[in-house]
Protein backbone atom coordinates (compact mmCIF):
# COMPACT_ATOMS: atom_id res chain seq x y z
CA UNK A 1 0.00 0.00 0.00
CA UNK A 2 1.42 3.27 -0.75
CA UNK A 3 2.02 5.82 1.91
CA UNK A 4 -0.40 9.16 1.85
CA UNK A 5 1.09 12.50 2.72
CA UNK A 6 -0.95 15.91 3.72
CA UNK A 7 -0.26 18.64 0.54
CA UNK A 8 -1.68 21.63 0.30
CA UNK A 9 -4.25 22.05 -3.08
CA UNK A 10 -4.07 24.80 -4.76
CA UNK A 11 -6.75 26.62 -7.45
CA UNK A 12 -4.47 28.88 -9.56
CA UNK A 13 -7.75 30.12 -11.57
CA UNK A 14 -8.95 32.05 -8.27
CA UNK A 15 -6.39 33.67 -6.67
CA UNK A 16 -6.08 37.15 -6.72
CA UNK A 17 -2.72 37.64 -5.56
CA UNK A 18 -3.79 39.08 -2.10
CA UNK A 19 -0.78 38.01 -1.12
CA UNK A 20 -2.38 37.03 2.30
CA UNK A 21 -1.19 33.50 2.49
CA UNK A 22 2.65 35.06 2.82
CA UNK A 23 1.54 37.10 5.56
CA UNK A 24 0.06 34.75 7.66
CA UNK A 25 2.87 31.87 6.84
CA UNK A 26 5.57 34.59 7.74
CA UNK A 27 3.55 35.21 10.85
CA UNK A 28 3.74 31.76 11.89
CA UNK A 29 7.28 30.74 11.22
CA UNK A 30 8.99 33.75 11.68
CA UNK A 31 6.77 35.64 14.61
CA UNK A 32 6.54 38.80 12.34
CA UNK A 33 5.26 39.83 9.44
CA UNK A 34 8.24 38.79 6.68
CA UNK A 35 6.48 37.60 2.88
CA UNK A 36 9.84 36.98 1.92
CA UNK A 37 10.55 34.57 4.49
CA UNK A 38 6.98 32.65 3.24
CA UNK A 39 7.26 28.95 2.82
CA UNK A 40 4.55 29.88 -0.12
CA UNK A 41 4.95 32.37 -2.61
CA UNK A 42 2.73 34.16 -4.84
CA UNK A 43 3.46 35.46 -8.29
CA UNK A 44 2.38 37.20 -10.92
CA UNK A 45 2.05 36.34 -14.38
CA UNK A 46 2.68 39.34 -16.20
CA UNK A 47 1.75 38.29 -19.40
CA UNK A 48 -1.66 36.49 -18.42
CA UNK A 49 -2.30 39.07 -15.60
CA UNK A 50 -2.82 35.80 -13.56
CA UNK A 51 -1.36 35.55 -9.86
CA UNK A 52 -0.21 32.07 -8.53
CA UNK A 53 1.14 30.58 -5.43
CA UNK A 54 3.60 28.27 -5.15
CA UNK A 55 4.16 25.93 -2.74
CA UNK A 56 5.63 22.55 -1.95
CA UNK A 57 3.96 19.96 -3.28
CA UNK A 58 4.80 17.14 -0.41
CA UNK A 59 6.01 14.39 -3.18
CA UNK A 60 5.51 11.01 -3.06
CA UNK A 61 9.28 10.41 -3.67
CA UNK A 62 10.43 14.23 -2.96
CA UNK A 63 14.16 15.02 -4.99
CA UNK A 64 14.58 17.35 -2.50
CA UNK A 65 15.17 14.26 -0.39
CA UNK A 66 16.80 12.40 -2.42
CA UNK A 67 19.52 15.06 -3.52
CA UNK A 68 19.79 15.91 0.02
CA UNK A 69 23.93 14.94 1.03
CA UNK A 70 23.52 15.57 4.38
CA UNK A 71 19.78 13.67 5.31
CA UNK A 72 18.60 17.41 6.65
CA UNK A 73 14.73 16.43 5.15
CA UNK A 74 12.95 13.80 6.94
CA UNK A 75 8.56 13.27 6.74
CA UNK A 76 6.34 14.37 9.92
CA UNK A 77 4.88 11.48 11.21
CA UNK A 78 1.72 12.96 11.48
CA UNK A 79 0.86 15.03 8.21
CA UNK A 80 3.92 13.35 6.06
CA UNK A 81 5.20 16.69 5.54
CA UNK A 82 8.76 17.51 4.26
CA UNK A 83 10.54 18.68 7.47
CA UNK A 84 14.17 20.11 7.15
CA UNK A 85 16.39 19.35 10.40
CA UNK A 86 18.05 22.55 10.94
CA UNK A 87 20.96 20.57 12.74
CA UNK A 88 21.72 18.20 10.33
CA UNK A 89 21.08 20.96 7.35
CA UNK A 90 24.60 21.99 5.26
CA UNK A 91 23.23 24.89 3.49
CA UNK A 92 24.35 23.67 0.16
CA UNK A 93 21.06 24.12 -1.53
CA UNK A 94 20.95 20.92 -3.21
CA UNK A 95 17.13 20.79 -2.10
CA UNK A 96 16.75 24.33 -3.80
CA UNK A 97 18.27 22.71 -7.24
CA UNK A 98 16.50 19.26 -7.22
CA UNK A 99 12.88 20.66 -6.95
CA UNK A 100 11.18 20.40 -9.94
CA UNK A 101 8.59 22.75 -8.59
CA UNK A 102 10.29 25.57 -7.06
CA UNK A 103 8.60 24.40 -4.04
CA UNK A 104 12.27 24.87 -1.91
CA UNK A 105 13.94 28.13 -1.87
CA UNK A 106 17.06 29.68 -0.13
CA UNK A 107 17.42 33.41 0.42
CA UNK A 108 20.39 35.41 0.18
CA UNK A 109 22.28 35.32 3.09
CA UNK A 110 20.26 32.85 4.22
CA UNK A 111 21.44 29.45 5.73
CA UNK A 112 18.64 27.10 5.45
CA UNK A 113 16.18 26.54 2.94
CA UNK A 114 12.45 27.47 3.40
CA UNK A 115 10.20 24.40 2.60
CA UNK A 116 6.55 24.33 3.63
CA UNK A 117 5.61 22.08 6.44
CA UNK A 118 1.97 22.61 6.75
CA UNK A 119 2.08 24.10 9.87
CA UNK A 120 2.35 20.56 11.64
CA UNK A 121 -1.21 19.91 10.04
CA UNK A 122 -3.03 23.64 10.46
CA UNK A 123 -1.62 25.33 7.27
CA UNK A 124 -1.70 29.21 8.22
CA UNK A 125 -1.94 30.36 4.54
CA UNK A 126 -5.66 28.31 4.34
CA UNK A 127 -6.65 29.44 7.02
CA UNK A 128 -6.51 33.34 5.81
CA UNK A 129 -7.23 32.76 1.79
CA UNK A 130 -10.31 34.55 1.58
CA UNK A 131 -10.83 33.34 -1.45
CA UNK A 132 -10.10 29.69 -0.98
CA UNK A 133 -7.56 29.47 -3.33
CA UNK A 134 -5.80 27.23 -0.79
CA UNK A 135 -7.31 24.15 0.91
CA UNK A 136 -5.46 20.98 2.67
CA UNK A 137 -6.15 17.64 1.99
CA UNK A 138 -4.91 15.81 4.94
CA UNK A 139 -3.32 11.91 5.11
CA UNK A 140 -6.84 10.64 5.15
CA UNK A 141 -7.37 12.36 1.39
CA UNK A 142 -9.69 15.01 2.70
CA UNK A 143 -10.05 18.38 1.22
CA UNK A 144 -10.58 20.97 4.31
CA UNK A 145 -11.15 24.33 3.81
CA UNK A 146 -10.69 26.41 6.81
CA UNK A 147 -12.81 28.79 7.86
CA UNK A 148 -11.08 32.39 7.58
CA UNK A 149 -9.36 33.53 10.47
CA UNK A 150 -8.05 37.43 10.79
CA UNK A 151 -4.44 37.85 10.84
CA UNK A 152 -3.04 39.42 14.27
CA UNK A 153 -0.17 39.70 15.67
CA UNK A 154 0.64 38.40 19.36
CA UNK A 155 -0.01 41.06 21.52
CA UNK A 156 4.01 41.01 22.67
CA UNK A 157 4.88 41.93 19.25
CA UNK A 158 2.65 45.59 19.97
CA UNK A 159 4.67 46.99 22.49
Amino acid sequence: MTERYSTLVVNRDICTGCRACEVACSLAHEGCFWPEKSRVQVYKQEADGVDYPVVCRQCDEPACMEACPAEALKRNPKTGAILVVEENCVSCGACVDACPYEGARLLEGEDKPLICDLCGGEPSCVQRCVVHALKYRNVSGQVITAPVQAITLPQEKLR
